[in-house]
């Protein structure tokens, strides 16, 4: 999506690919998932390190901007995400490592 041209949608997506594996740990851990799209609150949930949860904190803004483009601040530019993807990648290997 990003070499198209879509940046939002790169970032929507890096966003929902974190949340996703974030919820496969909570699944792991504990049979259940909380329904939420704050990737902080999910990450600290599965007793992510800190360098998770801040990357979390990071990413959790895409959801919101790459739906809304006209709330306040919410551009994606490509440098943007490209941040937000660097930053899912991160939280995807983190995550495989947490399970079988």
């Amino acid at each position: 999506m990003l070499d198209e041209g879509f940046p939002d949608m790169a970032a929507f997506h890096a966003q929902q690919g974190a949340e996703f594996v974030l919820k496969a740990v909570q699944v792991h851990l504990t049979g259940r998932f909380s329904r939420t799209h704050d990737l902080p609150a999910l990450a600290s949930a599965v007793s992510a390190p800190p360098r998770i949860v801040r990357l979390a904190s990071i990413l959790t803004p895409a959801y919101v901007a790459a739906r809304y483009p006209d709330a306040a601040g919410a551009r994606i530019t490509r440098k943007r995400a490209e941040s937000y993807l660097d930053g899912a990648r991160r939280i995807v290997r983190w995550a495989h490592r947490q399970l079988p």
